[in-house]
């Protein structure tokens, strides 16, 4: 999933980039974005596919990634209880991940006033404050988690990745472990791209391994129908700022139907399934009202 909002924030020096030809470049902000995204347009699908980088190095350049990401929001500390409890939620889906061995899967809140929640290689998850005042209880929470995990199980976020490092020339093993600049250049071009958004077909992908993740683990399988359902509700087909789960993903009612039919296609029926209302309230209620929807209209979703 996309977050807008922190590409505006980002400010990227100009950084020397390391290529595979004799040369060092100094490339500026939109030199280095222009070329990505050259790159994740006209690289070949086989090419983004090969297996140039290693998952030690993907974690590596996901560590600054997360970095970066911190220094533009804050991380919800007010309530170390509901801290704990997101964790635990996403720790329940992890051992039914392929690459819990090779990344370092973690969940984090962060302060924001837009519904949302985004994935960066390597493994973090981030979920806003605002976008859990939506979620209704656990097996939505474990939908919408799930659905981030699944960018990194199906190794989307990497594709990212592969990409920036194609458009700085980085290929056949040029990383290197000990480049701290070119891991920071990769890791801002490597934002830049997730900011532009996963692929349609990569969004409808992740709704269906995380579906299968959350289900795995015995929650609720309308858990994130059941999230779609209430910002299609409240939204009105509006695109304001503040639904940026919304504005970053393919159309709402689409995805709610295909996983419909991919639930009716698989008989997937979750004995016993895990819902956690109660539980889910106890500890969300902390975070106070909702933005009023009227209000981020009237301020154009800022």
């Amino acid at each position: 999933m996309s977050f807008r909002r922190l590409r505006q924030r980002i400010l990227l020096p100009t950084l020397a980039i390391s290529l595979l030809s004799t040369s060092i470049f100094s490339c500026t902000r939109e030199e280095i974005i222009g070329r990505a995204t050259n790159a994740a347009i006209g690289a070949g699908v086989g090419f983004i596919q090969s297996q140039f980088i290693t998952p030690a190095q993907e974690v590596q350049i996901g560590e600054e990634a997360r970095a970066q990401v911190l220094q533009q929001y804050r991380l919800y500390t007010a309530s170390p209880a509901l801290v704990n409890y997101v964790k635990s939620v996403g720790a329940k889906l992890i051992p039914y991940t392929e690459r819990k061995d090779e990344l370092n899967y973690r969940f984090d809140i962060i302060e924001s006033d837009e519904v949302n929640a985004f994935t960066i290689p390597g493994g973090s998850v981030f979920i806003t404050t605002e976008a859990l005042k939506y979620i209704r209880n656990e097996a939505e929470l474990a939908g919408v988690l799930g659905h981030e995990l699944a960018h990194n199980e199906d190794k989307h976020a990497r594709e990212s990745l592969q990409r920036a490092l194609i458009a700085q020339g980085a290929v056949g093993g040029s990383l290197s472990d000990r480049d701290n600049v070119f891991i920071q250049a990769a890791a801002s071009v490597t934002l830049d791209l997730i900011l532009k958004g996963f692929s349609r077909s990569q969004e409808k992908e992740a709704d269906i391994t995380g579906a299968n993740l959350a289900t795995s683990a015995s929650y609720d399988e309308e858990g994130l129908l059941g999230f779609l359902q209430t910002l299609q509700n409240i939204s009105g087909g509006d695109n304001n700022g503040l639904f940026q789960f919304l504005l970053t993903h393919p159309a709402t009612g689409e995805r709610i139907d295909l996983l419909r039919q991919y639930y009716a296609d698989t008989n997937l029926e979750v004995s016993n399934p895990v819902l956690g209302t109660a539980e889910y309230q106890q500890q969300a209620n902390v975070l106070g009202p909702r933005i009023p929807v009227e209000q981020t209209r009237t301020n154009g979703g800022n």
